[in-house]
């Protein structure tokens, strides 16, 4: 979804609205009440979160990568064993058969997340409400947005389920980040 401007209010648009295909998507959803709906779930998680113990940068890797990438480490200790001691297994062949596997982990690493725990200081604990309202006093939005980046994968909107104004909240997925 992309914001945008009707001239009266914001709301929030599929990318997909003028498409004439079967990939055609008209959703849309006001952006004040979704932005202040993120807000509080943002501000509920930052008044429970407990930053100490963190490292200064919280790498998020999803478990299957970090064991695809085993197995590829695995499969490359062999190729370079077979290399070494097998006279028939070429330089060549070695990477041609290594190049697929290293362009794989490239690739998984390439998603691997890292999230400054920096971004959170004075910010997280019981006084996360008055601290956000000081960074919304001060226009910070640059830090406002990384520190939602910092908790939320995504915010999902799935289509309206009910006519009338106000925000639908069941309509609102948010994907948090894993935070341990």
């Amino acid at each position: 979804m992309g914001g945008t401007n009707s001239g009266r209010y914001a709301y929030y648009r599929c990318m997909r609205a003028d498409n004439t295909d079967q990939q055609k998507c008209n959703r849309s959803i006001s952006a004040e009440p979704l932005e202040a709906f993120v807000r509080d779930v943002a501000i509920k998680v930052l008044t429970k979160l407990d930053t100490a113990g963190y490292e200064p940068a919280t790498t998020t890797r999803p478990e299957a990568d970090v064991i695809a990438d085993e197995k590829d480490r695995e499969k490359l200790r062999e190729l370079k064993e077979l290399w070494l001691n097998d006279d028939d297994f070429t330089t060549a062949d070695f990477q041609a058969m290594r190049t697929p596997i290293v362009k794989r982990m490239k690739e998984r690493q390439r998603k691997t997340v890292k999230r400054p725990v920096a971004v959170l200081e004075g910010i997280a604990g019981p006084d996360a409400e008055a601290n956000w309202e000081r960074l919304e006093k001060a226009e910070d939005y640059a830090r406002m947005n990384a520190i939602y980046r910092f908790l939320f994968a995504a915010v999902f909107v799935r289509p309206p389920t009910r006519k009338g104004r106000g925000l639908d909240t069941d309509r609102v997925d948010i994907k948090p980040n894993p935070l341990d």
